[in-house]
Order: C-alpha cells, then structure tokens, then sequence
C-alpha cells in the first residue's frame, strides 16, 4: 500500500525522534530542519526577589539554567505543558505547577484566583507571546527576561526545492518553521500549492493560511506520535483523499 513522504522541519534536535515515529506508521520521510535556537547573553536576577518563575518551554529551562545553577526553594515554579515540566525535572526540580496550554492558562488561573498576586519572572524567548502582560492589570509585578532567539536555517534554493518535491506531506510545527521555508523559496510558494500541508496548532496554522494557503489537516494533539496516528488513519481510511480535499 502506498504510504506518502512527510517532511520534517522542526529543529534538528527533535528530527531523529520524530523521523523514527513516522516511519513506525509506514511514512517514507525527508528531514530539513529549517530553525534552531541561540541563546540571548542575560544578566541573572536575584531570584529571591520573586514569588514564582516562569518557564513556557524546555529550551527556556536549557538556557536559563545554563547560568543559573540554583533556584531557591521559596520560589514558586511554574511551568507549560509535561515536556517543560520534565525539563525542569531533569535538572531537579519539581514544578510548582504545570499549565496544559499557554500564557492564557496562566492568566486564567490568575483570575480564578489560584495564584495569590506576587513577582513574577517570565523566562522567555527574544518573541515571546505579549499576552504575559496581562498579569500586570490583574496585579502582579513581571519581569520579562528573554533567553534565546529563533534562528532561520538557510540551505540553497534548489536543495529546499527538491525536498518539497519529494515529498506529498510538508509538517509545520510553528510560524517559525513555515517562515524559514519561505525564505528559504525566496516567497516563491507555486511549490507548495500541490502540497498536503499540516500544522500542528491553530497558531501555526493561522499563519499559513495568511499567505494564502490550505492546512489541511490539524492534528487533535500537539504531540508527534499523535499526528503520526491520525495522518496514518486518514491516509488509510480515504486513500489520502480527505486530506487533498
């Protein structure tokens, strides 16, 4: 039975993991990792001057805790979703509280009063989502402290070229990557327009859709192995059909 090729484009880090779990459910795959992360020089503050710290991804608790070796135990950790929670776990720490989504799980437990006002450090990236601010009008003091950029990973036009070619699946895994490989088409999109494209969250597919093009398909989960299974499924199941709508 024919199974398509996908490509992978989230940082190369995460691609031998994912390149395993898509070839487990019978995908061929092409792997270009089109960003990667640098770490922005900071100034640590004094933690003690804070009642929680924020970290909103495992690569925040990377960087961060590069410099910082020690949190003090008074400080309330707070952390997005099971992958930063494990981070911080990796190095020792047990999160005070782990959120399921994002910034707005935060805010909303503000509001519900979960969170006793206090200081607040956020750990984030150079682009962080501005919603954070959100915690000031609800009376909280925040400090905002970046760690890392994103970095476009550049190859030859003709190299992007041929892996979208090879491939009937492009995977999106944030803005991030579709804009790297826009840049990397110099905004040529013809390329893309025969493409099953997939985001994984409505962010990413958001910003697809601005440029113009159809996402379709949009896994339940953010998880890998979730998309796997349901893109199998689909594929299976209509011969691909629902997907090319």
């Amino acid at each position: 039975k024919f199974m398509p090729t996908v490509l992978l484009t989230r940082p190369q880090e995460e691609i031998p993991k994912d390149e395993k779990i898509f070839q487990r459910f019978g995908f061929d795959v092409v792997a270009l990792p089109l960003i990667g992360f640098e770490e922005i020089e900071f100034t640590p503050p004094r933690l003690e001057e804070f009642d929680y710290i924020y970290f909103g991804s495992k690569r925040g608790v990377r960087f961060f805790l590069k410099r910082v070796r020690e949190i003090p135990p008074t400080l309330k950790v707070i952390a997005v979703g099971q992958k930063t929670a494990g981070e911080l776990k990796g190095w020792g720490i047990e999160p005070f509280r782990v959120l399921k989504g994002s910034v707005e799980d935060l805010v909303r437990s503000v509001q519900r009063g979960e969170l006793p006002k206090g200081k607040l450090l956020a750990v984030t990236p150079e682009v962080y989502i501005k919603k954070i601010h959100r915690l000031e009008s609800l009376g909280f003091k925040l400090k905002v402290l970046p760690v890392y950029r994103t970095v476009f990973i550049r190859y030859p036009q003709e190299e992007v070229l041929r892996a979208v070619e090879a491939c009937e699946i492009l995977i999106f895994t944030s803005p991030s990557t579709f804009f790297s490989l826009l840049e990397n088409l110099q905004n040529d999109i013809k390329a893309l327009n025969r493409k099953i494209i997939v985001a994984i969250g409505k962010t990413t597919a958001g910003a697809i859709r601005e440029r113009g093009l159809k996402v379709s398909f949009i896994p339940s989960r953010p998880d890998s192995e979730v998309l796997a299974r349901e893109l199998a499924e689909a594929w299976n199941g209509f011969e691909g059909k629902n997907l090319k709508g």
